[in-house]
């Protein structure tokens, strides 16, 4: 995520105090959307969710001895009903 500030960010609070938080820059049209959900750290998820902390230990451990798969192996391993 990118933190605007100064001109940068008074452009874009003027984008959305007009109602329209629609713009065109070139020749493609965005939207600036406010996100609502709060951001949380990794230490309040895994209180959170006390499974995650596992998790993210099998990760970290599955990374360092090397053992990571391409999106491409994982999808065809769904394929074939092995995950």
């Amino acid at each position: 995520m990118k933190k605007l500030e100064g001109y940068a960010a008074e452009v874009i609070k003027d984008i959305i105090r007009d109602g329209d938080a629609a713009f065109e820059l070139d020749g493609k049209r965005y939207q600036v959307i406010s996100l609502e959900s709060p951001i949380t750290t990794v230490k309040e998820d895994v209180e959170a969710d006390p499974g995650l902390e596992k998790k993210l230990h099998q990760a970290k451990k599955d990374i360092l001895n090397n053992q990571v798969y391409s999106t491409d192996e994982v999808l065809e391993m769904i394929d074939q009903g092995e995950l």
